[in-house]
């Protein structure tokens, strides 16, 4: 029965005490060393291990470097750059292509939106058909508008 106990307690994860730091330049910093002084916010469930992670902009607006791992892989400036340009490439074609989709939903509904021979605006199915197709444009119109904030926010 003990040994069956104790294989419980080591088979449980090990965590440590990781503190969340703001400094006074809107730097985040995560560690699992405390600091005296200084004000923390305490953050669980993130694994032990001797690292400190930060993200941010100096006070110049220049971006700070982000330690890590040592063993963390690192991408060359050039290969970055290269990947950067293919995703805001992707990106402008899913945006033009999303464009031209919403003008596609527009003529539909707008054609839709007469009723055919013999219907009334009032008829279940022309209020179905009508309201697809209004989805359909707002939808295209949501995808615009999140592809654009994703394209301002690459670098």
């Amino acid at each position: 029965m003990i040994p069956l106990l104790l294989s419980g307690v080591t088979a449980l994860p090990v965590q440590a005490e990781i503190y969340k730091y703001i400094d006074e330049n809107g730097q985040v910093t995560f560690t699992d060393v405390a600091r005296k002084g200084q004000r923390a916010e305490k953050v669980y469930g993130l694994p032990s291990g001797p690292r400190t992670i930060s993200r941010g902009t100096s006070g110049e607006g220049k971006r700070v470097s982000t330690p890590g791992p040592i063993d963390f892989p690192r991408i060359d400036s050039g290969t970055q750059k290269r990947r950067d340009d293919l995703r805001r490439t992707v990106l402008e074609e899913e945006l033009s292509t999303e464009r031209r989709n919403l003008d596609e939903a527009k003529r539909q509904l707008a054609l839709a939106e007469r009723p055919m021979p013999g219907e009334r605006s009032s008829d279940p199915g022309y209020q179905s058909r009508v309201k697809r197709l209004r989805d359909a444009v707002e939808n295209h119109e949501r995808n615009i508008a999140a592809i654009q904030k994703e394209i301002s926010t690459s670098r």
